[in-house]
């Protein structure tokens, strides 16, 4: 089974419709972090323009954790959570080259069970580790 198909089996599972919305949505995450102006244009290419059917859809995407919103700077990204090789839906590391505007996910289970059991958190319940590295080109 594919990871996207995992998806959406994980929708139909849960009792939910697989609209195209939904499918188109999923698609178009795999491997891409898009704002919702790119995910919108994104979505015009296949002939899906109302945008409050794609504001409720990721809505409902976000709540089911399928997809995470990511905040860089001012800018809001969606992100596939479920099934995604750099991450899980609530550990996971972002890095963003800001010379191209690359992000690029990183998963290390070493870095999340570091910080789950440092000392100064032995008391606090984590319930979710999101780390953003920014980086730029090392000048010469």
């Amino acid at each position: 089974m594919s990871n996207l198909d995992k998806y959406f089996q994980i929708i139909r599972d849960k009792g939910h419709r697989l609209t195209n919305n939904r499918i188109a949505i999923i698609e178009i995450l795999e491997n891409n972090h898009l704002t919702f102006k790119q995910l919108q244009k994104e979505l015009n290419k296949r002939g899906l323009h109302n945008v409050s059917s794609i504001y409720n859809n990721l809505d409902f995407l976000v709540r089911e954790n399928i997809i995470v919103e990511l905040y860089i700077g001012n800018t809001k990204y969606y992100d596939l959570a479920l099934h995604n090789p750099g991450h899980d839906d609530e550990n996971h590391i972002h890095i963003i080259n800001h010379d191209n505007h690359k992000i690029t996910d990183l998963y290390s289970e070493d870095i999340f069970e570091y910080i789950k059991s440092h000392p100064d958190l032995e008391d606090i319940k984590i319930d979710s580790i999101k780390i953003i590295i920014d980086t730029h080109r090392k000048k010469e």
